[in-house]
């Protein structure tokens, strides 16, 4: 009877004072939030003002008890931000730190919503950024759906652990999850001290004897290039250094030649602390990707000049590609194939056929035959052919010009045998080309913008279907019809046009490029010192 008198004393007092806390805590969390003496700018977001109104103001992370465990999950999120290449001290990391161990009923409360406001920016800088690509990237177009904060703070509101719920907010995609395990062996690297430079010296190449030849064995050895290290501290340059020299160069982008002139010096030269950087400024890139690209979708890395057809994740073909000039560079941005062209016509845009094809007419007035061009005034049923040689060029320029120039199609069609068309504003497609030397440069920046594919019958036959060798067939007998013909594809396919200047190949390799359009320099210096 004592004790039962006893347990009746205890829990009415016990549930009056966590009564009592929770109504003291909320009305003074409600005048925090409100007055937001800090000024922090995310407790002006409506997402988060509606979300505590709509819970009268109870406290998320903390209860009558101390810190819930949500809150502690948190905090080691935002201390191992670096991990997902952000900065911890964005997420006011030091003033967590300050008031979270307080016993002050008000630093408590205001603990509470440093917290709040912490999630809030970390969650959307992993989840679409930390910087909004339309201020650091003119040319990227491509957009991820808003993160949708209101639903995040429900689910991390009823779990007790939101160690999942945080870890789902990075993306999920394979290219950006071998980065970020990427950028932790590099960070690794830094912390045993890097590598050395190479000082100014000759052609490394096999045969060599040379002092530096040990400096590149250890050199290939860290970055994973030479696995077979027994002659570590000879001077020799024998073929299984060439071999891993090689591997390197692929790697990199070089003429893979095995020797080590002045371009494989240079790169090899590149600081651990820019490679760090560049890894984390690709993985801002996938932070900027859709969550969900498709089953099925094409993807051209231009600084790679190739193009992956990806099914469930994977490529299941790379085809190489030849992208824009630096001066007509290629946006980044995504669209739909819909529909193919088989022995396409060629509307030539306007700033290239004042530019580029009316001055070489002047030049030649056999040009435009030759290259099986027609100048076309009027458009429709008020369309009609124009002689060249009735015209006067010199009194045209880009603002008076009533022409309009189009190539027949054919062997010497700039577009090739094939036309893919998805809808952007920009004027850009893929399609082959009759210049099949260029493919043998190495950097293959050659278009007007448009991405020129190496095998587009091989292209069409896996749009129209899974690539068979029959399908393909099927496209060569079409195409040696030599009509225009317009062909709607089964099913439309979601293309994206990406900036990769590091990613990681099939093979587990870590892949960096030359920043050919310099989108990477504008990026640099928002992401501090490495």
């Amino acid at each position: 009877m004592k004790l039962l008198f006893l347990l009746c004393l205890f829990f009415p007092v016990s549930l009056q004072a966590d009564v009592s806390w929770q109504t003291q805590s909320s009305h003074h969390l409600a005048q925090l939030l409100k007055s937001n003496p800090e000024h922090l700018l995310e407790l002006n977001e409506a997402e988060l003002i509606v979300f505590y109104r709509e819970r009268k103001y109870k406290p998320l992370w903390l209860d009558a008890t101390g810190r819930l465990n949500r809150a502690y999950d948190l905090l080691h999120v935002i201390i191992h931000a670096e991990d997902e290449g952000l900065e911890p001290s964005d997420y006011y990391l030091e003033e967590i730190k300050k008031f979270w161990d307080s016993k002050e009923p008000g630093e408590s409360i205001y603990l509470d919503l440093l917290l709040t406001a912490a999630l809030y920016r970390y969650s959307n800088h992993v989840y679409s950024g930390r910087f909004d690509p339309r201020d650091l990237d003119v040319d990227w177009h491509i957009q991820n759906r808003p993160l949708d904060v209101s639903n995040l703070l429900a689910e991390v509101a009823k779990n007790e652990s939101i160690t999942q719920v945080l870890k789902e907010l990075a993306p999920q995609h394979s290219g950006y999850q071998l980065l970020k395990e990427q950028l932790q062996r590099f960070r690794d690297l830094k912390q045993h001290g890097g590598w050395q430079k190479f000082k100014p010296g000759p052609t490394l190449e096999p045969g060599a004897h040379h002092q530096q030849v040990v400096q590149l064995r250890q050199r290939l050895e860290m970055t994973g290039d030479l696995v077979e290290c027994s002659l570590r501290d000879i001077d020799i340059f024998d073929h299984v250094l060439a071999e891993a020299v090689k591997r390197y160069q692929l790697r990199h982008g070089l003429k893979a030649d095995g020797h080590v002139g002045g371009q494989t010096r240079r790169s090899l030269n590149i600081t651990v602390e820019t490679r760090i950087r560049q890894i984390r400024i690709n993985m801002e890139r996938w932070r900027w990707m859709p969550r969900q690209l498709g089953k099925r979708y094409l993807m051209v890395n231009m600084t790679g000049f190739e193009l992956y057809i990806m099914t469930n994740g994977s490529a299941v073909l790379t085809m190489p590609v030849i992208i824009g000039k630096s001066y007509r560079s290629t946006p980044s941005f995504s669209g739909l194939i819909s529909n193919m062209e088989y022995n396409p016509y060629w509307t030539i845009p306007l700033n290239l056929t004042v530019e580029d094809y009316i001055p070489r007419q002047i030049n030649d007035p056999l040009f435009f035959a030759r290259k099986s061009i027609k100048l076309y005034r009027g458009r429709g049923n008020n369309m009609r052919e124009i002689d060249p040689d009735t015209v006067n060029w010199k009194q045209l320029d880009k603002e008076h010009f009533p022409y309009w120039l189009r190539q027949d199609p054919g062997p010497k069609n700039a577009l090739g045998r094939v036309k893919f068309l998805f809808s952007n504003p920009y004027e850009i497609y893929l399609h082959g080309t009759p210049d099949k030397h260029l493919f043998d440069r190495l950097v293959r920046t050659f278009s007007a913008g448009c991405i020129r594919v190496k095998d587009p019958v091989q292209l069409s036959a896996y749009l129209l279907n899974d690539g068979s060798q029959q399908m393909e067939e099927e496209v060569l007998a079409n195409i040696h019809l030599g009509s225009n013909q317009k062909v709607k594809l089964p099913i439309a396919v979601p293309i994206y046009l990406v900036y990769w200047t590091a990613w990681i190949d099939k093979d587990g390799g870590m892949n960096f490029r030359h920043d050919i359009y310099g989108r990477d320099t504008r990026l640099n210096n928002f992401f501090g010192s490495d």
